[in-house]
């Protein structure tokens, strides 16, 4: 079963001078095994709709759920794996063992069942056995948010949910976060991000949900989000539109660079051809 989200309105400060309205009327499907990017400008409610997802907050009205369990279930925390912005906000052991063996012993699992969790975890993430004892807060930012992921995936969460897992990071920290995020997706699990780097993760997308003032302006796969000339759009594909309204006629609806430079090519070949 998927993830389920039916008439979802949350307010913060409710029934306050302050009340701020941050969803309204959302109706969201996550199937398993889906690669979902949450787009939308700062305040636009995509960190809200996450914490809804596994349970930190409760609809004000409609309902989420997950499998058809109410997220706030224990039960249900366990089918959904949450990564934060921040790695160093959900560390908090003094190895990266500690860190990832903490929610299987939660859970109630034996050492054994436990180590292999750990090490199928780290495994996952392109992770070394030789950093297992180390303390998280002795690695770099994408080791650290390796072990973050780590940390939710030893549970085998159905669902991989992130807030701008590669925000702050080095190219070479942003490439680890994404390759791991493909492998873990390949490997069955639902990964759903929220961020605003397209550059990096729109190739990766299978499904997008664009919100634009609490509200879901659009959903739908990459290919038709670059139809309906949504913003923002990934760098390659800005470039392409641009060149399209110049008037080469190159396909706008690409958004890789190998795929981009094919297409000029071909445009190129083409118009070389017509003036023989």
């Amino acid at each position: 079963m998927p993830i389920i989200l039916e008439n979802v309105s949350f307010s913060y400060s409710r029934k306050t001078p302050l009340e701020t309205l941050a969803l309204r009327d959302i109706n969201l499907r996550i199937e398993k095994g889906e690669f979902v990017g949450i787009l939308g400008e700062k305040g636009a409610g995509k960190s809200t709709l996450t914490k809804l997802l596994n349970g930190l907050l409760k609809p004000e009205t409609g309902t989420v759920r997950v499998d058809g369990l109410d997220p706030s279930l224990r039960e249900a925390k366990r089918r959904i794996g949450m990564v934060f912005q921040q790695a160093a906000d959900q560390l908090f052991c003094k190895s990266v063992y500690e860190e990832i063996a903490f929610g299987p012993q939660n859970f109630g699992y034996s050492k054994k069942e436990t180590e292999e969790r750990v090490y199928e975890a780290i495994k996952a993430v392109s992770l070394d056995h030789s950093i297992l004892s180390r303390d998280p807060f002795s690695l770099s930012g994408g080791e650290m948010q390796r072990v973050a992921i780590a940390s939710a995936l030893a549970l085998r969460p159905d669902y991989l949910v992130l807030d701008e897992p590669i925000t702050g990071l080095d190219p070479v920290g942003k490439k680890e976060i994404l390759d791991a995020l493909k492998k873990v997706k390949d490997m069955g699990t639902a990964v759903v991000t929220v961020t605003h780097n397209l550059k990096g993760f729109f190739p990766l997308l299978e499904k997008i949900v664009l919100i634009k003032e609490g509200r879901i302006v659009f959903q739908g796969s990459r290919e038709n989000y670059l139809r309906k000339d949504c913003v923002p759009l990934p760098p390659i594909a800005s470039i392409m539109k641009e060149l399209r309204a110049r008037g080469i006629p190159v396909n706008p609806e690409v958004f890789t660079v190998e795929d981009a430079l094919e297409e000029i090519l071909r445009v190129k070949f083409a118009l070389e051809k017509e003036k023989q």
